[in-house]
């Protein structure tokens, strides 16, 4: 095998290696494609990956500004918008629930907490599984949920700045204080932005739905908790349900007509949504909005905005693979390599199979640099 050759077999492992979630036969397929080469030629490599129609920043502004002033823009928020408050990521509430469950010492326990959940990388459904038995109580049906709430809201910093939250709050009230937005659909459990509308002191009618849900007002800001609602305050009964443990998980992918489901598709049918702070990886969000698109009349679009991944942390993870795997290159390829453009290589490589992926389903992606700003930026634009 020649340096060539041998380039881009190593190439297609380091691609593997550095784990960016592409499907498994998309990395097949490179790997056959790459070995096939005789030259490094880094503008041919791009010119075998996917074509994408990925949109720009001013497009998908100009389109979503549209949605909004016709009321058909909804936002679809994840775990990103809570985090700046200090709300634990799925990791950190999974190691403080342990502590729950763990027969030791305190001490001890922050301990295997930390390293189970670092070690095996747990399932949030398998893991939600065992703790809502372990923590189930026949005397106090919710005492799951009630933990779960106290978990949640430990750390929370009411004070904190969140640029993305502000612009939110804005863009739920057109001029005169009328609702703007057709609704929100939530896969967070906290009442944040309940609560940041409240403070603001600007009157908008608005109304969480969850559990069993019921038809909101129509004057009414719908602020819906898919996957369960876990207020600072009031009590926690039935109603309070979350999607953590794969009960309720299963409960709702097997009841396509559960009314979670049924808002998500409709949402995703028949209006124009924008999703923040959350990926498309959910198996529940990828068969809805499969449905909602076969459902479909005429080829409209969701957007996603994604933060792009940082050529440091791409070029260090690279290193650590080359330094970790000394098989994938020997010392004669590592001469031949230029490394800053195998870095940018493997980033548009993800770029377009992520980019791929979500058209796929419906959704355009808007990549953006700066997370808090760019977001900021981009949700006051829709609204001015």
């Amino acid at each position: 095998m020649n340096i060539e050759s041998e380039y881009y077999s190593n190439l297609s492992k380091i691609i593997a290696s550095a784990k960016f979630n592409l499907p498994e036969n998309y990395l097949e397929k490179l790997r056959e494609s790459l070995q096939s080469l005789q030259t490094i030629d880094f503008d041919n490599i791009l010119k075998n990956l996917p074509a994408t129609s990925k949109s720009t920043s001013s497009t998908a502004i100009k389109k979503l500004k549209q949605a909004h002033e016709a009321e058909n823009l909804n936002l679809v928020l994840g775990a990103g918008i809570s985090r700046p408050y200090g709300l634990p990521t799925w990791d950190f509430l999974l190691q403080k629930l342990l502590l729950k469950t763990i027969e030791e010492t305190p001490e001890k326990a922050v301990v295997l907490s930390k390293v189970f959940s670092k070690v095996f990388n747990p399932s949030p459904l398998i893991a939600g599984r065992y703790l809502q038995g372990s923590l189930f109580n026949s005397k106090d049906k919710n005492k799951f949920e009630k933990e779960v709430r106290k978990t949640l809201y430990e750390s929370f910093d009411k004070n904190a700045a969140s640029p993305i939250m502000d612009e939110i709050v804005k863009l739920c009230a057109a001029p005169g204080n009328s609702r703007n937005l057709d609704g929100i659909i939530t896969y967070n459990y906290d009442d944040i932005i309940e609560t940041k509308i409240k403070e603001k002191k600007m009157d908008i009618p608005f109304q969480s739905v969850y559990g069993q849900a019921v038809d909101p007002d129509n004057r009414a800001l719908a602020i819906y908790h898919v996957h369960g609602f876990l207020p600072q305050e009031g009590e926690i009964n039935e109603l309070n349900n979350i999607t953590l443990g794969e009960y309720v998980y299963h409960e709702q992918y097997s009841n396509i007509y559960s009314w979670n489901n049924i808002v998500q598709i409709n949402k995703f049918r028949d209006k124009t949504c924008l999703f923040i702070g959350t990926s498309l990886s959910d198996p529940n969000i990828r068969r809805l909005l499969d449905i909602a698109n076969s459902q479909k009349k005429g080829r409209k679009f969701h957007y996603i905005i994604k933060k792009k991944s940082s050529k440091v942390w791409v070029r260090e993870r690279l290193k650590q693979i080359l330094d970790d795997n000394p098989q994938i290159f020997n010392e004669k390829v590592k001469a031949k390599l230029d490394f800053d453009e195998t870095v940018s290589l493997l980033i548009e490589i993800q770029n377009r199979f992520e980019e791929k992926d979500s058209e796929s389903l419906g959704v355009k992606t808007v990549w953006i640099d700066d997370y808090d700003k760019d977001i900021a930026n981009i949700l006051r634009k829709i609204r001015e």
